[in-house]
């Protein structure tokens, strides 16, 4: 019986293993003359925390300092392009030609961010001169994003939990080095949010919204038991995670014309206002976040569609006339979801930030509650994920 199994779990595993050793080896590759020493000496606040959730770099002066940020923001942006155009528009295009779109656009904001970054670092004394080591080192960074772009792509097709996994080890990484660095006096109070915030994210991620269907293709005791399901935090934590892409687009740009109008004092303004150590940098992640999870949500889940299928397949939600009032209904529903989980998430982000802010917990400890909700995010899909394709190899016998 266990000649005819497929382990596919077990190969995807293997293939993520490979996938994150990789990853781990690039983030100790330093940047061409970079002065490692001058970037250890840097503040270690809520904003750097925050960037090296994605990049995991966390003085950013590896060849993986840009990590998967690139990816997941060109990711985004195609992927809310293709749905504003709808789904005839998205048809017209194969996978091949959306990967290389994707890909493209990945590599147009890898070279702005590594840009806006390589004119931070500190080099080594060298006969090469600035410009020349800044050049090598946004080739450097820029190369290390496709990398990474590579390799999650291989991972969502092949491994477990798509890009996840690498988020996952930047989280992790940023625990064990916080906790590290602190008395337990300091952090009681952020552990104890901790322990909040992932109880209220495993209940979320765990309770299911029933919507009862009628199918006319079913006429036996299975006809009451169809429905739509849908998540109290319809997807979850993405908004916390993405919201780190879409809150740098504004900081990149800011620093973009700062690097052509270094003087502007508007520009210099609204860059050091676009912080997570300032009240209003905090305040523009906090309704991101909230935005975002309404977008996702009607993105993903597409009441419209949705209501669409069952007219044309001739099934009903149980009281709801199909067509109009059908995607009406399911658009109210959603958007009451969307409205509680979006309050729920930014409410759980806010008290850790405003905290920071009061001063009543340290600056780097700002985010450490926000790790522990991102880590539940991540762990729950990753956790039925496995056990969909273990319960795979066990039945693949009778296939």
């Amino acid at each position: 019986m266990n000649k005819n199994r497929t382990h596919e779990l077990r190969q995807r595993l293997l293939l993520t293993i490979v996938i994150l050793a990789i990853y781990m080896i690039g983030r100790s590759i330093l940047l061409y003359q970079v002065d490692p020493a001058a970037h250890q000496l840097e503040e270690l606040n809520s904003q750097n925390i925050l960037i090296s959730m994605i990049s995991g770099d966390r003085y950013q002066y590896t060849i993986f300092a840009l990590g998967i940020m690139p990816y997941i923001t060109s990711t985004l942006i195609l992927w809310i392009y293709m749905a504003i155009r709808g789904a005839e528009y998205k048809a017209r295009f194969s996978p091949q030609k959306l990967g290389r779109i994707t890909l493209i656009l990945m590599i147009a904001i890898a070279a702005a961010s590594a840009m806006s970054r390589a004119d931070k670092l500190t080099f080594q004394d060298s006969d090469t001169g600035i410009q020349t080591l800044k050049a090598i080192a946004v080739l450097e960074m820029t190369a290390g994003a496709i990398i990474i772009h590579k390799m999650a792509g291989a991972n969502k097709e092949r491994g477990i939990g798509g890009q996840t996994p690498l988020i996952m080890v930047n989280v992790l990484d940023n625990l064990a080095a916080t906790i590290q660095k602190f008395t337990w006096a300091e952090l009681h109070k952020p552990v104890f949010l901790c322990l909040i915030m992932a109880v209220v994210i495993l209940t979320m991620e765990n309770i299911l919204i029933r919507i009862p269907v009628q199918r006319v293709s079913i006429h036996n005791i299975y006809a009451d038991k169809s429905y739509i399901a849908l998540k109290l935090d319809p997807i979850g934590v993405m908004p916390v995670m993405f919201a780190v892409s879409f809150f740098m687009i504004p900081q990149l740009t800011v620093q973009f014309f700062l690097l052509l109008y270094e003087d502007n004092r508007t520009l210099q303004f609204i860059s050091g206002k676009l912080n997570l150590t300032t009240a209003t940098g905090a305040a523009v992640y906090i309704g991101i976040i909230f935005a975002l999870n309404m977008m996702f949500s009607f993105i993903m889940v597409a009441p419209g569609d949705m209501a669409e299928q069952l007219q044309k397949s001739g099934d009903s939600i149980v009281g709801v006339y199909a067509g109009k009032k059908t995607k009406r209904y399911l658009r109210r529903k959603l958007l009451l979801l969307t409205c509680f989980s979006g309050c729920v998430l930014c409410l759980l982000m806010g008290i850790s930030l405003g905290l920071s802010l009061r001063g009543e917990i340290p600056s780097e400890l700002a985010l450490f509650p926000a790790s522990a909700m991102i880590l539940t995010g991540i762990l729950c899909p990753l956790y039925r994920e496995v056990k969909a394709y273990r319960t795979f190899d066990s039945y693949s016998f009778f296939i």
